[in-house]
């Protein structure tokens, strides 16, 4: 990845999360106050802390340059992470 196409603010800086051992989380939630379900996207640390503000459009930028994977899935959650380096 030594050249990387024309990213956004908030996806160089998932980039960044995602070099330490993030990961982005795309799953099924339900929320507390309409106890309705619905897919959300949160970035996670390697610690397992969310990083606020960074969301879908930044995971469905970085996915469509193929600069992150799906890793794992089930039938109500994707996890993605770089793309391993050939």
């Amino acid at each position: 990845m030594t050249e990387l196409p024309a990213l956004s603010t908030l996806a160089r800086k998932a980039l960044d999360v995602l070099k330490e051992g993030g990961e982005f989380r795309y799953a099924l939630e339900t929320s507390r106050f309409t106890k309705r379900e619905q897919f959300k996207t949160h970035l996670k640390t390697a610690t397992q802390g969310t990083v606020r503000g960074i969301g879908f459009a930044t995971m469905d930028e970085l996915r469509r340059e193929g600069i992150i994977v799906p890793v794992h899935h089930t039938s109500v959650s994707t996890y993605y992470r770089l793309r391993p380096s050939a």
